[in-house]
């Protein structure tokens, strides 16, 4: 089972560096553009529609699971801290089981939206240039499909009690220096 999770942490690794990627080409494309703007008076083609179809999206959904990889979602444990281990557990189990289900339902949604954006071949018009962004749909889908592995190897581990391999791995409901890292 730790041989999945390493080979799952790796493709998250890989996702996230291309999120990384993103960002570093999108200040290159902006700043390239406001210097080609400034000192000849016209603008890059395509800069807004790269920006917004492409690079944010590689960078809002690509890394998604590297945040559940490593627990690092925001949550508030205010009630469920003073609950017993055993309650705080079963809940665990039924939020991985809830965004397993949401984060799948958004994957088929997003995937279904994909196919026909491609069908359709839809682009944006800017600046006088038709640019193509019916694949930029496939990146919603291949994020919360990540996110699904995710939170389902995330319940499978929880559920067996097996040690993750996961980046954080430290095993649900383990107590280390006085803090729950489950």
């Amino acid at each position: 089972m730790q041989a999945l999770g390493r080979g799952l942490s790796r493709l998250i690794h890989f996702t996230s560096v291309i999120g990384v990627l993103a960002v570093t080409l999108m200040m290159l494309h902006i700043t390239a553009d406001v210097v080609v703007r400034n000192l000849f008076g016209i603008a890059l083609p395509g800069t807004i529609a790269a920006v917004s179809n492409f690079y944010m999206l590689v960078v809002a959904f690509l890394p998604l699971a590297y945040a559940e990889e490593g627990d690092k979602h925001i949550s508030v444990e205010v009630v469920t801290d003073l609950l017993p281990a055993r309650a705080q557990a079963v809940l665990r189990g039924f939020a991985y089981v809830l965004s397993a289900a949401v984060f799948i339902a958004m994957t088929r949604q997003s995937w279904l939206e994909a196919m026909k954006k491609q069908a359709v071949g839809a682009f944006v018009i800017q600046e006088g240039w038709r640019i193509p962004i019916w694949p930029s749909y496939y990146i919603l889908p291949a994020g919360t499909a990540l996110m699904a592995l995710v939170v389902l190897y995330r319940l499978a581990t929880h559920v067996t009690g097996a040690a993750s391999g996961l980046r954080d791995d430290t095993p649900d409901d383990v107590v280390v220096g006085g803090k729950d890292h489950g």
